[in-house]
């Protein structure tokens, strides 16, 4: 059927309808044409990333901006979305106080563009996208001529479209993102609908512009640690604590996380697994039989005591578990972390714990996962006394696993005999308590205390890696294997930027 016949059709149809009928049809035709719009979703746009690292050298413009406004950079290319929003704020001297998305195949607003989301957008769900964390440049854009957008702040509604210029290899390693070259201060914060004198007033000199200041500000720690590979978790803690007073600590703590890791030597990994390889062999076959009470039986608890390093400082009777606070929340951590299980009084090895006793590198693999996934808070931890929030789970996990991984060097003295010796590896919780209250945490009415974090999971593996019974003296001590643990687990999920 030809247009002409289709016309002539609907004229015959249309010819004996009133008013209202035709209204209903339409509107029928209109919410059938969104509902398929609807239906049909954001394209999936983005491809395979390149398999070598180059640098794409982009130019980012304010789009609107007359006379114009603009950033040259160059840019690894695996950086993450995430990164490259940090590096587009100190671009053009915002604070990071708005919003944020990035998209390609139009701008945040197309309905046909595929979107990028930062994280509150993630939370809320109100668009569709993917987490910009989980999305490698490289993924979005490949070679000369090729555009990616970025909007900030819904309100004000600033957006930049950064066109790639050039792909370049990469002869040698280069820093993370520099400023080559730009035009013009950018608006400031907050600053839409201000026009002529009111914007040059609090904008100061518009035509200034020096790419040595955004270099400045892209050597700051939090790019050092973002190109070490530690967690964006982990630095927005960082963040937040570097610039309270008593900062400059943990800016000492968290600079050590951008050297190279520590050399840890052959079999001493599987020699600081072994409390958890002698449970899990014990409980293979039948498993280890509970009292009525569902406590180990006193003599598993003397065996076991040998063999759980955090007991050799433990005053008292090795032969009741409910006398026995380390030993306890081992065996409730092994259960926790997913090596062993509860059956009919009986203490059974899991699928992963099989795994952990033929390769102990399996159960350092499945800790690094576990606790991994409390950092960027995809787990939540469970204490002896109820579930803690995720939030604190995972701001006390990375509290610790701070201090130990940064070697827990300031205010760490012990005395051996009379005289006094900087110790740099204990873990000393009085100060980890101290930087969660700081983080606004609380228990009751006051402030966060050093003892409530006994019972912290990640402070019960980090103690127990240890290759022998612990003395007394070892107290707080940690060993080069768990300082390694915590390097490892505080940087899993940036990868991509190696």
């Amino acid at each position: 059927m030809n247009d002409e016949e289709v016309r002539r059709r609907f004229a015959e149809i249309a010819g004996g309808m009133t008013i209202a009928d035709l209204r209903g049809v339409m509107e029928q035709i209109g919410r059938a044409r969104v509902a398929d719009y609807l239906e049909r979703g954001r394209p999936e746009l983005r491809h395979p990333p390149r398999p070598d690292t180059v640098c794409f050298r982009v130019r980012a413009d304010l789009v609107g901006a007359k006379p114009p406004v603009w950033r040259r950079l160059d840019l690894r290319s695996s950086m993450t979305l995430d990164v490259l929003h940090e590096v587009l704020q100190a671009a053009f001297g915002w604070t990071d106080s708005h919003l944020h998305r990035f998209s390609i195949g139009g701008d945040g607003w197309d309905r046909n563009a595929q979107l990028f989301l930062c994280p509150y957008d993630v939370d809320e769900g109100e668009d569709e996208g993917v987490p910009a964390s989980e999305v490698r440049l490289d993924e979005v854009v490949a070679e000369s001529g090729d555009t990616l957008h970025y909007l900030y702040d819904y309100g004000d509604n600033w957006q930049v479209v950064l066109r790639v210029e050039d792909v370049r290899g990469m002869g040698e390693p280069v820093p993370l993102a520099v400023c080559v070259d730009g035009r013009r201060a950018a608006p400031p914060e907050d600053s839409r609908g201000l026009g002529g004198a009111e914007l040059l007033e609090i904008q100061g000199d518009p035509a200034w512009f020096d790419p040595s200041e955004v270099n400045e500000a892209l050597a700051d720690l939090r790019f050092a640690l973002r190109e070490a590979g530690v967690a964006a978790s982990v630095i927005s803690v960082i963040d937040r604590l570097r610039y309270l007073p008593g900062g400059d600590r943990v800016e000492e703590v968290a600079r050590t996380l951008v050297d190279p890791p520590t050399d840890i030597a052959d079999g001493e990994v599987d020699a600081a697994l072994q409390a958890w390889t002698w449970f899990l062999r014990r409980a293979g076959g039948e498993g280890i039989e509970l009292t009525a009470a569902g406590y180990l039986r006193p003599a598993d608890v003397v065996e076991a005591s040998v063999v759980v390093p955090a007991m050799g400082a433990w005053i008292g009777a090795h032969n009741r578990e409910a006398q026995s606070g380390p030993l306890l929340h081992f065996r409730e951590a092994l259960v926790r972390d997913g090596f062993l299980r509860k059956s009919r009084g009986r203490l059974l090895v899991t699928r992963q714990g099989r795994a952990g006793v033929r390769e102990a590198q399996k159960i350092w693999d499945a800790l690094i996962t576990r606790f991994g996934g409390v950092v960027d808070g995809t787990h939540a931890m469970r204490g002896r006394h109820g579930a803690l929030s995720a939030d604190y789970s995972r701001d006390a996990t990375i509290c610790l696993l701070l201090m130990v991984a940064g070697g827990g060097r300031f205010n760490a003295r012990v005395l051996e005999g009379r005289r006094e010796v900087g110790r740099e590896r204990t873990l000393r919780l009085d100060d980890v308590a101290a930087w969660l209250t700081a983080l606004g945490w609380r228990r009751g009415d006051g402030p966060v205390e050093a003892s409530e974090l006994y019972e912290e999971g990640v402070r019960t593996v980090l103690e127990n890696l240890w290759d022998g019974p612990r003395e007394r003296a070892d107290r707080g001590e940690m060993s080069d294997v768990a300082r390694q643990f915590a390097r490892e687990v505080l940087r899993r999920g940036s990868a991509s930027l190696v």
